[in-house]
C-alpha cells in the first residue's frame, strides 16, 4: 500500500475524480469537503500528504494550512494546494503560506499523480522501490544483492548503500560532504577531511569493473552517477 492521502475538496465531482485516480494508483485515500471535515479526518488517521482546495465552504484553504503549520505535529506534512486562481501572485501567496506545491484547476490527473509521487519522494515519505536498474547495473533492496551485466557482485554494506543512494540520485552531482551526511550519517557542518568517500568509490568501481564507469568524478565537487 502506498501513502495515505487526504483530499480536501468541496466540489463532489472533483473530489470523486481525484480520489478515484489516487486509488487506482494504489494510494489509500481519505476525503473531506470542508476545513472542519479535514480536521476531523486528521484526528481519526494521520495522512502522509494533503491535497487541499483553497475555496472551501468554511474558509480559505490557506487558513487551514497556516493552522497546520503552526502545530509541530504537522509542520513537515506535504501539502499540494489546488485552486481555480491562476495568477503568479496567488501562487506565491500559497507557497509562502506553507504549501509544498501548487496546481491550478482544471488540472491533468496524470500531472497530479506525478506531483504527488514527486513530493512524497522529496519528503522521504514514499517507500523505496524494491529494486533499481541503471544500464547493466541492478540492485535488489530486500536481498541487498548487486548485479553487473547479470553477474552478482559482492559489495560491503556501505558500498551497497552508496551505490543505492547514487542510483536514487542519478545524473545529480553529489558532494563528498553530502554523501558523508546521507550515506555515512555524519552531521552537517562538521569540518570533514576524511577520504572515506573517495576510497569507497574506488573500491566500488573496481568491483563493478566496466560497469563502474557510470560513476564519474566531478573535479572540485564530488561524484555523479550517469544514467
Amino acid at each position: 500500500m502506498k501513502a495515505q492521502i487526504l483530499v480536501v475538496e468541496d466540489q463532489p465531482a472533483t473530489l470523486d475524480l481525484i480520489c478515484d485516480v489516487l486509488k487506482e494508483e494504489g494510494f489509500e485515500v481519505q476525503q473531506a469537503q470542508s476545513a472542519t471535515g479535514a480536521r476531523e479526518s486528521m484526528r481519526r488517521a494521520a495522512p502522509e500528504l494533503i491535497i487541499l482546495d483553497r475555496g472551501l465552504p468554511d474558509g480559505d484553504g490557506l487558513d487551514l494550512l497556516k493552522e497546520l503549520r503552526s502545530e509541530p505535529k504537522w509542520t513537515g506534512l506535504p501539502v499540494i494546494i489546488l485552486t481555480a486562481k491562476k495568477s503568479v501572485e496567488d501562487r506565491v501567496l500559497g507557497l509562502k503560506g506553507g504549501a509544498d506545491d501548487y496546481l491550478a484547476k482544471p488540472f491533468n490527473t496524470e500531472e497530479l499523480v506525478a506531483r504527488v509521487e514527486a513530493l512524497l519522494r522529496r519528503t522521504g515519505k514514499a517507500p523505496p522501490p524494491p529494486s533499481q536498474t541503471v544500464g547493466d547495473l541492478k540492485l535488489d533492496l530486500e536481498s541487498r544483492r548487486a548485479f553487473a551485466k547479470g553477474k552478482e557482485v559482492t559489495l560491503s554494506a556501505k558500498e551497497f548503500d552508496l551505490l543505492w543512494f547514487m542510483i536514487s540520485n542519478k545524473n545529480r552531482v553529489l558532494t563528498r560532504d553530502f554523501l558523508l551526511q546521507h550515506v555515512w550519517g555524519y552531521e552537517e557542518g562538521l569540518d570533514l577531511t576524511t577520504k572515506v568517500v573517495d576510497v569507497t568509490v574506488s573500491h566500488l568501481r573496481e568491483k563493478l569493473g566496466a560497469s563502474g564507469s557510470v560513476i564519474t568524478a566531478v573535479r572540485g565537487f564530488g561524484y555523479r552517477l550517469d544514467a
